[in-house]
């Protein structure tokens, strides 16, 4: 993995918030594939800068009543292994063929007012982590554009165009809302259903600050689902779209009937059965929130393949022998158990220490009670 890999898995671990499609942008991009890789990283390096404080279709949500088992168990995959032309267990009838997923490319490309770019590259690209896969269209200008292959509507649309002077743009966050809310007026998306908002600049204050992105989340009980969102990333004054991401992800809406308490007895067990295996750190405090997530298999790895996990996150890993465990992305609400561990005597130089040894959150599915994922990185407000 060279430099900027190790950049990006850095940036991964800080406190952060990555919808769906925006992760698998950033996994893709440290795939190492030859053919693509630099276009990839590049792209992922530029969400992850101007998207870390770090598809208009209504969402289908369905509301789970039962108490019956969400989770199962996930494969496990090798990196080097996996090919890039089908995913195991996946209905390839529910899959938008290439013809669909350059026709809706040409769309976005009109929408957006790049109608006279031409189709230089398509490629379908299988998530290693869940059962998902995207479009990934570039044009002969360099503009990318990511479809989910679902047909749910999901898209992310970056230009490579260099403007001059762009440091030289102002605006405040309340006019970049405004601007926003207008841009995405424009582009037809009505976002009255969006009830939360958050304004981020690319710098530290708005004297210094050209570009913004906006996030656009909608809300359920008061709880920001990432998963049926809006961002929008522009340079102000001018206006220009540098990137537009509409992800209308299907979230199930599952009821709460495991407790705040209950959730962090469950996280702390799974923690504790750790420990009983290997030498950890004190935990230094547990911090529990009620949030929308995507299923995954990072707590899955964690207890199952702690070793592994440790190996294939040092900096000289081949990241064609990094195992993942695949799970379905299910959208649902979970407590979210922070747990931080005391480090501040730790020498994190010495080649034995690890970002996974400085926090770690599971997701305690907030209906079954399971443990359906988890991370190093902490999901915020």
């Amino acid at each position: 993995m060279d430099q900027l890999d190790k950049k990006l898995y850095t940036d991964l671990n800080n406190e952060i918030d990555i919808p769906d499609e925006l992760d698998t942008i950033i996994k893709n991009g440290l795939k190492g594939k030859k053919k693509n890789s630099s276009l990839m990283k590049k792209v992922a390096s530029f969400f992850v800068i101007t998207f870390i404080s770090s598809s208009i279709v209504l969402a289908t949500t369905s509301i789970v009543h039962e108490k019956k088992s969400v989770w199962e168990e996930p494969e496990r995959v090798v990196a080097g292994s996996i090919k890039n032309n089908g995913n195991q267990n996946i209905n390839q009838q529910n899959i938008m063929s290439e013809d669909e997923a350059r026709e809706k490319a040409n769309e976005i490309l009109e929408r957006f007012g790049y109608k006279d770019e031409n189709i230089k590259e398509i490629e379908l690209q299988n998530h290693i982590d869940d059962y998902d896969s995207d479009w990934h269209i570039t044009t002969e200008q360099n503009t990318n554009i990511f479809i989910d292959a679902s047909g749910d509507g999901s898209f992310i649309i970056s230009t490579g165009n260099i403007y001059k002077d762009i440091e030289h743009y102002r605006t405040t966050k309340e006019e970049a809302v405004n601007t926003a809310r207008e841009i995405a007026q424009k582009y037809g998306y009505d976002i009255n259903d969006y009830g939360y908002v958050r304004v981020k600049s690319n710098l530290n204050s708005d004297k210094e600050s050209y570009m913004y992105n906006v996030t656009f989340c909608k809300e359920y009980d008061g709880i920001r689902n990432p998963y049926e969102s809006i961002i929008i990333s522009f340079i102000p004054q001018i206006n220009v779209v540098k990137s537009f991401m509409f992800s209308n992800k299907k979230f199930e809406n599952n009821p709460v009937e495991i407790t705040k308490e209950k959730a962090e007895e469950i996280a702390l067990n799974e923690d504790n059965k750790l420990r009983t295996q290997y030498e950890m750190y004190k935990i230094d405090k547990v911090e529990t929130n009620l949030r929308i997530v995507s299923m995954n298999g990072g707590a899955y790895l964690r207890s199952n393949d702690y070793e592994q996990l440790h190996e294939q996150t040092s900096l000289d890993y081949p990241y064609e022998k990094s195992v993942f465990y695949r799970t379905e992305s299910r959208i649902r609400k979970a407590w979210v158990v922070s747990i931080t561990y005391d480090t501040n005597n730790v020498d994190k130089f010495n080649g034995k220490y690890n970002p996974n040894d400085e926090r770690f959150s599971y997701f305690i599915d907030a209906t079954t009670g399971e443990v359906i994922g988890g991370g190093s990185i902490l999901l915020s407000e």
